[in-house]
């Protein structure tokens, strides 16, 4: 596999797999791949992911490709101004695996959820990569999706020191994934949630 062939291949890919790779050209030659990378024609952006360093990465859209996932948690409140501040890193819920992964492209987190609750996501598209699309929670999902994974928010204080701006959220689209939940505890903390938003909304 010459490197002229893989970069006319892959150069409108946001990000490139060792499965994409043997589909288009076999078996990989792992001992090239490090070559490549050493040469600086190639960037690692976890095991098994690669990325042009010519390219116009998206890293929202890698977000989603690193581990099958939608953006969510503090990045997707932050992104939608529910919280004040603005997060650094790519939080994602995942129905794959728990992952922390850092590249040059930005630090990627993921919490894995059941696969009923891997829902409430719509898609946006990337201004970077043209007719690709970034999964990302509705408002509603990324709140309930921090509520479900921080245990330490449990009432009314705790949820004012968010400092969240509810003005646009829909209280009955919250209460369907909360339907969803079975876990008495962890219930118990999300109907805490919706009766604050009833009360300060």
């Amino acid at each position: 596999m010459r490197f002229l062939d893989f970069k006319q291949k892959f150069a409108s890919f946001n990000t490139i797999t060792s499965q994409e790779v043997r589909n288009a050209f076999g078996n990989i030659n792992q001992s090239q791949f490090s070559t490549w990378k050493k040469r600086g024609l190639i960037l690692s952006a976890k095991k098994g992911v690669y990325v042009l360093p010519d390219a116009e990465v998206d890293p929202l859209l890698m977000a989603n490709e690193l581990n099958y996932s939608y953006l969510s948690l503090e990045f997707a409140l932050s992104f939608y101004q529910i919280i004040p501040e603005i997060t650094p890193s790519f939080t994602s819920v995942s129905n794959n695996r728990n992952e922390e992964i850092s590249n040059k492209f930005g630090n990627f987190y993921y919490r894995k959820i059941a696969s009923k609750l891997f829902c409430g996501f719509t898609l946006i598209e990337s201004q970077a990569q043209s007719n690709r699309y970034i999964r990302i929670a509705e408002k509603e999902k990324a709140l309930f999706d921090l509520i479900y994974f921080r245990k330490d928010l449990r009432d009314a204080q705790d949820f004012d020191s968010l400092r969240l701006n509810m003005e646009k959220i829909n209280p009955k689209k919250l209460k369907k994934f909360i339907a969803l939940i079975k876990a008495t505890q962890t219930k118990k903390r999300l109907n805490n949630f919706l009766n604050y938003l009833h009360a300060v909304v």
